[in-house]
């Protein structure tokens, strides 16, 4: 870690999500330069227009010069701001107003927005490493399974009750309406199949808005924290999800952690996976550790 300061005199770029936090990203751009003046950070405004186009954003801003780039949203933002900005040298922050904000969890952001700037000014330069799968970079975790089943509830659950609620009704319907489902999984060149209720590629701690999906995870140890579920019942899936929250359902035997660089996964058929809490379907996942390959600021 460096012992430069986070931001100095540079002038920074902040990637807004207008989307992100139910509106809050709107909200936020009309204020949040005033914000950081207050705090005596520079830092230059643009709000993306559509889906996936903060990559762009940000590949550009490193381009033009900017030295830090601020994601303002949540981990969706975070990872496509991620996806621009993997070896070109400029630093990730995180103004953090998304409904999981997991990424900010294991980079040790504070809870509360209005104590953001104030860490932002004594944060430090970090390497630390990303996963990629099939192409697309990821930060926290990426997985097949059960937690791409949840995800997609999840999102449609927020959209109803708001994030307060929507992820525990989210994970409990994902959890009654999913079954294990066939995979062959190589994990460092390990095969390993049958029915899985998922498999996790975790880089960082924590996914699903506070779910200790891999609590002893280092983001600069060069390996992935890879969490193979096997053949759960429903009972059985309800336990490990309460104890999610508390890290401790990593019992050995019906669900492991093995540490790899590499993770191959092939599927009967098309699944649900997330990456950084965003949904897609695949059937093939291509999952490899970039060691170092980001710079982010953190505690």
């Amino acid at each position: 870690m460096s012992d430069e300061p986070a931001l100095g005199d540079a002038r920074a770029l902040a990637i807004i999500n207008p989307a992100a936090g139910k509106g809050a990203g709107e909200r936020m751009s009309r204020r949040i330069a005033e914000d950081f003046r207050a705090q005596g950070l520079k830092v230059d405004i643009v709000r993306t227009p559509a889906r996936d186009e903060a990559a762009r954003l940000a590949r550009e801003g490193a381009a033009d010069g900017y030295r830090t780039i601020v994601a303002v949203g949540g981990d969706g933002t975070a990872n496509e701001i991620a996806n621009g900005l993997v070896g070109s040298g400029a630093v990730l922050a995180l103004y953090p107003i998304g409904s999981g904000n997991d990424l900010a969890r294991a980079l040790g952001y504070p809870r509360r927005r209005r104590d953001v700037l104030k860490f932002l000014r004594g944060a430090r330069r970090r390497s630390i490493d990303v996963g990629e799968v099939n192409g697309r970079v990821f930060v926290n975790a990426a997985g097949v399974g059960i937690d791409g089943h949840v995800a997609a509830r999840v999102a449609a659950a927020i959209r109803v009750v708001g994030p307060t609620f929507g992820y525990l009704a989210g994970a409990l319907l994902g959890v009654a309406t999913y079954r294990p489902q066939p995979m062959r999984v190589l994990v460092d060149g390990e095969l390993r199949s049958g029915r899985f209720l998922t498999v996790v590629a975790a880089n960082g701690t924590h996914f699903g808005a506070g779910m200790r999906v891999a609590p002893d995870a280092v983001m600069d140890d060069g390996q992935l924290d890879v969490l193979l579920a096997g053949d759960l019942s429903r009972a059985a899936s309800l336990v490990a999800l309460a104890k999610l929250y508390r890290g401790t359902h990593i019992d050995g035997r019906t669900i492991v952690l093995r540490r790899a660089r590499v993770v191959e996964i092939e599927l009967e058929r098309p699944l649900a996976m997330e990456l950084d809490g965003e949904v897609s379907s695949q059937s093939r996942l291509s999952i490899r550790i970039r060691p170092r390959a980001l710079q982010v600021l953190s505690r």
